[in-house]
Formats: structure tokens, sequence, C-alpha cells
């Protein structure tokens, strides 16, 4: 009988651990799940999931099959295991099709459990243990190496000889110089895979191999979603981005403007997809707080011309800053999960705000406001006057961007301190760290259709 192993080094999404469930049942497979949260020491909770992957081959009978999953992967269409690797005694992906890229995905893997097999696990168990007792020659290493070394791994994008494709990865960085990134999940509904997975991509920077520090495991969440939306014949996920942005929406929308408190935002048509969510989140989140909101979903008129959207967030704020006693900018890329949390008692002794970056960044300009008073006007309008003076605004990051600009000019006006940046936890919280009670839950540098997946999915904690 066939077996599928869930591994779980760390707490999954909700319905992870039934979707593979699911698919044992449906099949008539044995079904092992392996706890793994009590293991600690990054390499140690490795070398722990291969042993188990070990003790289940053993288990198996003679070319029975083992197919791995774990926290970033699941069953997408249930197609037979014997059919998927007919012709095929291991199969385990590349994490990135590139032509550089060797490094071996451990989502969705699939071995036969034949002798031959069996004794290269054994050796690969070997090598793993000296790897994570940080043994000189293998040290530097990282696992997605000495996986591929005994079992070389295969493109995702190219079908198996059985017909079917391997394991999908959902998200990698590619060579692309406009963007960087590469994503698969509008080819999912097409392809109807195995096994899809959101794996942590790792990269090599100044010699060290580091997973992305922006990683959100959650993100699984949404294909979930997705595999379910594709099993009852429903809109994909990108069908639903698409028809998002096509969308009729008037150019401006003002609640509550005589509000002590209120928060201005700006989403342009390619980004509906995700700033409809943004907005009727934050329309929940003021109406219940009785905060003004003014949206803007196209640049206002009253932009000079060099600013563009990306680059209007000082401007927004000193246009409607006489208006209110507090006026926050807020990005479009953010949501209010826990709406029953006011700004009150963040902005009672306060009369400028921001939150640290959970990255290297002091500060991270997602969120930020002003009082209105005399040296925070001269402060915004002085922050608007550099942001026109700034001749390359071609994009959001370059030259860091208007972060950069209010780290410098915070700097140079003394406001660079505790006083005034608040802890990068309760203002706009990264999705590496937010919970359903935190307030704003921030989803920066995705890729548009990746960013609204990400955000349909946490919206759910927020209704």
């Amino acid at each position: 009988m066939p077996i599928v192993l869930s591994l779980l080094p760390t707490k999954p999404v909700p319905g992870l651990v039934e979707n593979h469930a699911s698919y044992a049942q449906q099949h008539g497979y044995q079904h092992v799940v392996v706890d793994g949260t009590h293991i600690y020491g990054e390499r140690q909770q490795v070398l722990h999931h291969y042993h188990c992957m070990y003790q289940q081959l053993l288990n198996l009978a003679e070319g029975d099959l083992l197919l791995v999953l774990d926290v970033f992967s699941l069953i997408y269409t249930p197609h037979a295991l014997d059919a998927v690797a007919t012709g095929y005694d291991s199969i385990v992906s590349l994490t990135n099709p590139s032509p550089d890229s060797q490094l071996a995905n451990s989502c969705g893997m699939i071995f036969r459990s034949t002798a031959e097999i069996r004794e290269r696990f054994y050796a690969l168990l070997h090598d793993l243990g000296r790897w994570a007792m940080y043994l000189p020659e293998h040290a530097p290493k990282i696992e997605a190496q000495i996986l591929g070394e005994f079992f070389p791994p295969i493109s995702f994008m190219r079908h198996l000889t059985s017909g079917y494709f391997p394991c999908l990865q959902s998200f990698w960085h590619s060579g692309d110089t406009a963007t960087g990134l590469s994503y698969v999940i509008d080819f999912f509904a097409q392809a109807q895979p195995l096994v899809v997975s959101n794996a942590p991509e790792w990269r090599q920077l100044n010699g060290i191999w580091a997973p992305n520090p922006d990683y959100d495991f959650r993100y699984v969440q949404a294909l979930l979603q997705d595999a379910q939306n594709s099993a009852a014949q429903k809109q994909s996920l990108l069908q639903s981005f698409v028809q998002q942005t096509e969308l009729p929406l008037e150019p401006e929308l003002h609640i509550n403007p005589d509000a002590e408190i209120a928060f201005v935002s700006l989403y342009t048509r390619n980004i509906t997809g995700y700033g409809l969510l943004h907005e009727r989140s934050m329309l929940r989140y003021c109406e219940r707080h009785g905060y003004g909101y003014h949206l803007y979903r196209e640049a206002p008129s009253f932009l000079p011309d060099s600013v563009t959207a990306n680059w209007a967030k000082a401007h927004l704020i000193r246009q409607h800053l006489a208006q209110h006693q507090f006026v926050l900018w807020i990005d479009a890329d953010i949501l209010a999960i826990a709406q029953a949390s006011g700004m009150e008692d963040l902005l009672a002794k306060r009369d400028f705000i921001v939150g640290m970056d959970h990255t290297a960044w002091a500060i991270n300009s997602c969120v930020f406001g002003a009082r209105n008073t005399a040296p925070m006007q001269a402060f915004i309008q002085q922050l608007c006057q550099r942001i026109e003076s700034v001749e390359d605004k071609s994009s959001v990051y370059v030259g860091g961007g208007d972060q950069q600009i209010i780290n410098e000019e915070m700097i140079q006006a003394s406001l660079l301190n505790a006083e005034n940046v608040v802890d990068a936890i309760s203002l706009g919280t990264s999705p590496i760290y937010a919970t359903a009670q935190h307030r704003f839950v921030h989803f920066p540098a995705q890729l548009n259709h990746f960013r609204a997946a990400s955000m349909q999915a946490w919206e759910q904690l927020s209704t």
C-alpha cells in the first residue's frame, strides 16, 4: 500500500493536513503524520524529516510508492500515485526552472521502494547527518544541494513521461531584469498537477545561503483555496484578479470627512485586484471606529506633474491634514485584520508616527502620519518638496524610494527615535510576524497576483 507522509516542522495552515488525508483516503493509501514541532534546530529538523522518510521507505512493500508532503505543499489534483510515477523510481523537482539552478525541492517528492532507492536514501542520510553536525566538508551546503546530489532534480515546467507534471512551485526568483520574479500560479488550473508547493526559496547572498526573509508559509492557504476552486470548477485566483481590474470604479471615495483621525490611500487600475481587498477592509475598519478615509483610485489632479502615484504619500497627507487632527497614509497592500483595535492608544502621545521595518530598514513607510500642528505641517511640506526634487521616480524602489527620503528627513528633523518610531509588530505587521490579533498586516514586495492571493486568504481572518 502506498504511503502519504505529512511532515510538520511547524504549525500548518488550517485545512492542509485534511487536504493530505483526504487524498490518501480517496485512493486507499496509508496516511502518516509526523509532528516535528518538538525538534529544535534547523538542520536537526531536516535530518529528522529524512529519517522519517527512510523509516517509511523500509515499511513499504517492494515497488510501493512514498509521497512526501509538508507544510509548504498540498494536493492540487488527486491523481493516482502509480499513474504519476509510471516509469520513475524517484521524482524530485527543481525549486527554480532557470538553467543555472540545480537546487532540489523537498516538497512533493515521490520515491519507489526498491533496493537501489533504499541504498541511495541510506547514503543520503549519512551525508545529511554529517551536514547536520557541521562537519567541515558539508557545513557550507544547504539541504537542497545535498538532496540533489543523490536524487537529481528535474524541471517542474515539463511533463513527466507519464504525462503529468511533477510538483509545481508557485513562486521563484528568475533572471528577468524587470522584476526578477516568476510564478506559475496562473498555470495550475490548466496543468492539473498532483502537488503544488510554495516552498521558501534559498539564495546565496554574500557567499551565505539564506531563505527569503519575507517568506510567509501561510500563502499555502491561498493555494488550498485555488485547489478547491479548481475541483469545484470555479474561478481561479488569476481569473478573479483580472476581473477586479476591469470593474468600473469612481476616481475617489471619502467617508467621515470631519473625523479627528483619518487615513489616506491610493491605488491605480493595475493593482485593483488587491486594492479592492484593501478598500473593503479599510472601509469596515473606519466605519467601525468613525475614522475618516480618503481613497483615490487614480492619481488625483492636485499632485504635481513630477509626482507619480508611487511617490504621492506625503502629498496626500498634506492635502487632508487641515481637515483632521491626525492623518495617516496607509499602503494599498495592507489589510485591517484585528478590526476592533483602534488607533487612539498609538497616537495619544505622538505628533508623528511610523513603524520599524522587520528587516534592515529603520522604518517602513507603509503606514505613517502626522498630527495637525504647525511643526508637523512644516515637516510634511519639507517631505513633499524633497520628493518633488528627486529626478528619477520611475519606480517605487528606485534610490530606496520615498521610504529612504522619509528616513533621511526624519534624521534631519530629529524624529528618528523611539518616541516616533513604533515597533514592527504594532503598526504595519509583516505576515511572517502577524496573527489574527494584529491591527494592520502588510504584504510588501510581491507580484500582484501573488499579493492578491495572499491578501484574499488573510482577509478571511478579519471577517
